[in-house]
């Protein structure tokens, strides 16, 4: 842990549940500029027994500020020392975007730390790919500086959270966000204004200094330092992330799957919980010893997922 500011204690996602059998532990991160209880919504629909936490990342939601000049390995830190808070290990691992890049690397610099990673579209930007040499499109490369960009124009400051939601529930991309999922953004992400009003936890301008960034971390490097299997997922419709650069990725890893996900973009998790948590079952069904899902009874919420969620590329 770098002595950049202690990280809050993470929030347990899955709170009050009861489970039949043996139980897992599970930390899940989360995408930038998002806190660690939006995937509370995803999290209650996994019927694998697991108790997950999540905390927020360096300069998101409760968590101490971005530091000047941070690079992603802050992220890591992170999540090593939220590995450490849970105690003995190994953990199971599910990350989105950033947080997908944060789990690899934490494992890189602590092998044994997890058992399973699971990473919805994890950030692996190559800062040195020839375009006119290497011809595969890097979605995330061309579309790094516009989330940035898009970032910067945020409004960091609203009357009052129910504002907030109201603005965010009527324009996209926010307005594609569950429900439940949106609400726990507008819950976690905002800190009161000492004049009225609440103001964005995620400054604009740091959440743009977190996309930026991506093009300086290191993450080829660390790969080949994970220890534990790795399962890529991606959505099947994200202009984000690339089927080519996350196979490319695997080929780094020394145990490493991709699948492709019906119905999904990269927001996936919060956008589709239900069936985002349906494929996390399948994932754990066939890479953990016993990782069959309790029955439909045991879980908060059994709803349809109607289609989306189901693997419609696996290499």
């Amino acid at each position: 842990m770098t002595a950049l500011g202690t990280p809050p204690a993470p929030r347990e996602l899955t709170a009050g549940r009861e489970f039949s059998g043996p139980v897992r532990t599970a930390l899940f991160c989360h995408a930038a500029g998002f806190t660690g209880l939006v995937l509370r919504a995803c999290a209650t629909r996994v019927r694998t027994p697991l108790r997950v936490f999540a905390p927020d990342l360096r300069g998101h939601g409760g968590a101490p500020p971005l530091p000047p000049g941070a690079d992603w390995s802050v992220f890591a830190d992170d999540v090593l020392a939220t590995a450490a808070r849970l105690g003995p290990g190994p953990l199971i691992g599910v990350g989105h975007s950033l947080g997908g890049t944060a789990l690899l690397l934490a494992e890189a610099a602590a092998p044994g730390t997890f058992a399973l990673l699971v990473c919805h579209e994890p950030i692996l930007v190559d800062p040195t790919r020839d375009p006119i040499r290497d011809p595969i499109r890097d979605p995330i490369r061309e579309t790094d500086d516009s989330f940035a960009r898009s970032a910067e124009r945020r409004r960091a400051v609203f009357p009052s959270k129910a504002a907030a939601l109201a603005r965010y529930s009527a324009r996209p991309p926010l307005s594609e966000l569950h429900p439940d999922a949106l609400a726990d953004y507008v819950d976690s992400g905002f800190t009161p204004e000492p004049g009225g009003g609440v103001r964005l936890c995620c400054a604009p301008q740091d959440e743009a200094r977190v996309y930026r960034a991506a093009a300086s971390c290191r993450w080829r490097e660390a790969l080949a330092r994970v220890a534990c299997p790795v399962v890529l997922l991606r959505g099947e419709n994200s202009p984000v992330v690339s089927a080519e650069s996350l196979g490319a990725a695997t080929s780094e890893l020394r145990s490493a799957a991709t699948r492709t996900i019906s119905g999904m973009g990269h927001h996936g998790p919060l956008t589709h919980p239900a069936a985002f948590a349906s494929a996390l079952d399948e994932v754990f069904g066939s890479a953990l010893p016993d990782g069959r899902p309790d029955p439909p009874g045991n879980t908060f919420r059994n709803a349809p997922t109607n289609g989306v969620g189901q693997v419609v590329d696996e290499y």
